[in-house]
């Protein structure tokens, strides 16, 4: 950090000096300020427009087109950790996905919210 600091107040200066070497009045020095930004500040800039932009608005790489909520992949994870065997999807619906499956050797349905997290919303065995 003092060396970037170290950097920054030579640079003033140095423009200083060579504005006024080049003859500039000094009363247009009245309106000049210096100030020192103590702190990172923002690391990553992207231009506005920028096609990286999207993400800035809360989605993610990688997860398809439900962003957040539950995907049908994740509801099966999540069947299959909570003890169903041979689980798939067999309804996917705009507010839930349904998952089947064999638990204890019956059958089972579980109905998963698309929330994040897929939250379980029924158990039908």
């Amino acid at each position: 950090m003092f060396k970037t600091l170290s950097r920054t107040i030579c640079l003033v200066a140095a423009l200083a000096a060579g504005a006024t070497a080049i003859g500039t009045a000094p009363a247009a020095a009245d309106g000049f300020r210096f100030g020192i930004t103590i702190g990172d500040g923002p690391r990553h800039l992207t231009p506005a427009g920028h096609r990286g932009d999207r993400w800035d608005r809360g989605h993610r790489r990688g997860r398809g087109h439900y962003g957040r909520g539950c995907s049908p992949r994740e509801a099966v994870h999540k069947a299959r950790r909570i003890g169903i065997h041979r689980a798939r999807v067999v309804d996917v619906g705009h507010r839930s996905v349904a998952v089947a499956g064999r638990s204890r050797g019956d059958r089972t349905l579980v109905r998963f919210a698309r929330a994040p997290g897929c939250p379980v919303l029924r158990i039908r065995g």
